[in-house]
């Protein structure tokens, strides 16, 4: 899986969001992000996602991001397949694959995922699942959650929470990652400005100590997300241990 599929991929996500919520097709909405990072191993990245409605209550969520590194580009595609039984809930089974540049190293995950409105404007979500890279004996059990919080019309705070365990006889940690953001709609256009820090380190046999990475960008928003909720969080846990080095 080489830089160039996931970069042409991208241009296909581009081309595609004009056709915003085009109910023949199904797709009831779309983003792109566009942002930079200020770690010394991290560049730009480009990102999009793709919501599409199977059934009144059923939908597809469509996730590609490519991230530039130093030490080799990561390329992330992520699907998360829900449904929606009521207003103010959904759940699914999310799947994502990824690929390293430069480097043999290609893994994917599997888990479930759930989103639960508790508060007018106030979402909670949760996930769980497990991974395996396709190049060695590394596999990873991680959970997580997250709070997103539409503040004002125009405006959105999250933060999120990720911990996976790592246990091969050549690498055991147990990683963490916090990060919290903003979003906030440029006055009436569909183009958002977001802005988010995250923290994360190791512990265990392989500890390492903390990193923080700050990230900024700008969005294009068209349509809406499955039961007008935020759209889902895909999880990467071995997106720290590339970065590291580690594995």
């Amino acid at each position: 899986m080489s830089c160039t599929l996931f970069k042409a991929a991208a241009l296909a996500t581009l081309i595609a969001l004009p056709a915003h919520a085009d109910d023949t097709l199904g797709i009831i909405g779309a983003d792109l992000r566009l942002g930079f990072s200020n770690h010394q191993l991290e560049g730009g990245y480009v990102g999009g996602m793709v919501d599409v409605a199977i059934t009144d209550n059923h939908g597809v969520q469509f996730d590609l991001q490519y991230e530039e590194r130093t030490n080799g580009g990561i390329g992330r595609l992520g699907t998360v397949i829900y449904m929606t039984p009521r207003e103010g809930q959904k759940y699914g089974l999310m799947l994502m694959v990824a690929d390293k540049n430069d480097a043999s190293s290609t893994y994917g995950q599997i888990g479930a995922v759930g989103m639960f409105e508790v508060a007018d404007d106030i979402n909670i979500e949760v996930r769980a699942g497990m991974g395996l890279s396709a190049d060695n004996d590394l596999d990873w059990i991680t959970a997580g959650a997250g709070l997103h919080w539409q503040a004002t019309e125009a405006t959105r705070l999250y933060g999120q929470y990720d911990i996976a365990e790592f246990d091969e006889q050549s690498f055991g940690a147990i990683s963490h990652e916090v990060t919290f953001g903003v979003q906030t709609r440029i006055k009436d256009s569909p183009v958002s400005l977001f802005a988010e820090a995250s923290h994360d380190w190791l512990k265990g046999r392989n500890a390492a100590d903390g990193e923080t990475t700050l990230r900024a960008g700008v969005s294009l928003s068209l349509g809406r997300t499955g039961n007008n909720q935020p759209a889902f969080r895909v999880s990467d846990p071995m997106r720290q241990i590339l970065r590291r080095g580690l594995y």
